[in-house]
Parts: structure tokens; C-alpha cells; sequence
């Protein structure tokens, strides 16, 4: 027993070791709030950092970098469209309780060719590899209902797309730069549709396709000034809110009626 303690001893030194060895990260954002106004009309974030060696004289040799950019996570429902009586209605739907507002990634090359699939799914990396949490299917008329995989991943690839096709998504290969041995960055849009809530930028340092070093900052992105009274307050209280939105549209319909009249 003593010599295999010793033996584990041993290994935890030099595992520790090579920690101590390996290269870290050092980051930062441009900006760590966002403030969306009434002509807001998307930004852009820059990540910056540094590759810190641990071992004085190393060169950087097959390192990359992985900027992954998330958003607040929110319920969101997919219907599927179908025509029933010469009109195309919603019918089937599925909702998703844990989907990103927002996820961007970049990358200094390509993620096929960064690191083993197996490695990306085990750490969340690419919209492919997003955990949504456990999807609800629905018929038309509200009952709940059991979907085949290969239905309910047609849902969520249909999820995608119009993320993608609003901006939301993003994939950048190639979006991370080094700027000599040790500096990098990376942009990444930030489209006017964007949700608000808490972000996360978090970057990972991988060396041979292994991960060595990951850190995170926070971003958030908030209304600001009589946006965010009225975002507010339309989240506090929708009833009002639509009531009086109706009237301010109709009483605005009669003014402009009544200008027009008179002329």
C-alpha cells in the first residue's frame, strides 16, 4: 500500500508540474455593457488577450484559439407550418426551454480541424453541440405528443436557421487572429435585434487539439433611457401596456384623420 501511495504521490507532482508549465490566458472586452437606445442599430465587440508561457524561451507552436460569445437563454416554441384547406396554418410545434438568444463563435481556424469532435461536444463548442434542454411537442390543438429524433432535430435545425438568418447565430472561422506569438483578437457583431440580458465571452486556449486554459467575462447589453422605462414596464405589466398602446395607435389614426379632413 505504501509503495502504490507513494506512486499516486509521484503522479500528482507531476501533474502539478506541468500545470504550473502550461501556457495561460490573459483577455479582455473593448466595451462590458452595451446600452441599446432608440437608434441603436448593432455594435461590435473586440476581445483581446495574450498568450502567457509558463516555460521562459518556448515558442508557440499549434496553439488556437476559441471565442465563444452566449446570450441569455429563453424558452422558444418552432412551429411547423402545413396546408390544410388551401391555407398554410401553424400545426405541430416544439418548444425548447434553453435556447441561446445568442451565440457567436470564432475561432482561429476551422473547429473541424481545431480539436476532435468528441472534444467540442463535451464543451458545448458550436451550435451544433448547443444543449437546449429537454424539448415539449405539441400538436395542433395543444395536446402534448412523442416526435421520432429524427422529427424533432428537423425542428431544431429550423431553430437555426432563422437564428441564423437574423444574425444571432454566428460562425466565424478564421476570426481570431494572432497578432505575433503571444497577442490575438477577435470581433464579433452584435446585430440591433439582439436580446438583452447577461453574456458570457469566454476563450479557450487549445494546444495539439487539448484544451489548457479557458476564462470568461461578462457582457451585458441593457435598454437604456425611455427604452428601458418602456421595456419595463411592457414586461411588468403587458395588459396595461397593450391597452394603452391601442389607444395611443387609435387616438394617432383619428388626429391624422381629422388634419386630413380639414384640408
Amino acid at each position: 500500500m505504501r509503495e502504490v501511495a507513494a506512486f499516486l504521490s509521484v503522479l500528482a507532482m507531476i501533474a502539478l508540474a506541468g500545470a504550473a508549465r502550461a501556457d495561460v490566458l490573459v483577455t479582455d472586452l473593448s466595451e462590458h455593457q452595451v446600452a441599446i437606445r432608440s437608434n441603436f442599430t448593432g455594435t461590435q465587440i473586440l476581445l483581446f488577450g495574450a498568450v502567457e508561457s509558463r516555460t521562459p524561451g518556448s515558442r508557440a507552436v499549434n496553439r488556437d484559439i476559441i471565442v465563444v460569445v452566449q446570450g441569455p437563454v429563453r424558452p422558444v416554441t418552432v412551429r411547423k407550418k402545413e396546408r390544410v384547406g388551401g391555407l398554410w396554418i401553424n400545426h405541430d410545434s416544439v418548444t425548447y426551454p434553453n435556447v441561446p438568444g445568442y451565440y457567436a463563435i470564432a475561432s482561429t481556424r476551422p473547429l473541424e480541424v481545431t480539436t476532435e469532435p468528441e472534444t467540442l461536444r463535451s464543451l458545448r463548442i458550436g451550435v451544433e453541440n448547443i444543449n437546449p434542454g429537454t424539448p415539449s411537442a405539441y400538436t395542433i390543438d395543444g395536446q402534448t405528443q412523442i416526435l421520432q429524433p429524427e422529427a424533432e432535430s428537423a425542428f431544431w435545425k429550423a431553430l437555426i436557421r432563422s437564428q441564423r438568418r437574423e444574425g444571432l447565430y454566428l460562425n466565424l472561422p478564421g476570426g481570431v487572429t494572432f497578432l505575433g506569438q503571444t497577442l490575438f483578437r477577435a470581433t464579433v457583431d452584435i446585430p440591433a435585434n439582439v436580446p438583452v440580458g447577461l453574456y458570457t465571452a469566454k476563450v479557450y486556449l487549445l494546444q495539439n487539439g487539448e484544451v489548457i486554459d479557458t476564462i470568461s467575462s461578462p457582457l451585458y447589453i441593457e435598454k437604456r433611457g425611455v427604452e428601458r422605462l418602456i421595456y419595463r414596464w411592457a414586461q411588468s405589466d403587458p395588459l396595461l401596456y397593450g391597452l394603452i398602446a391601442v389607444f395611443i395607435a387609435a387616438f394617432a389614426g383619428w388626429l391624422a384623420s381629422a388634419v386630413m379632413g380639414r384640408r
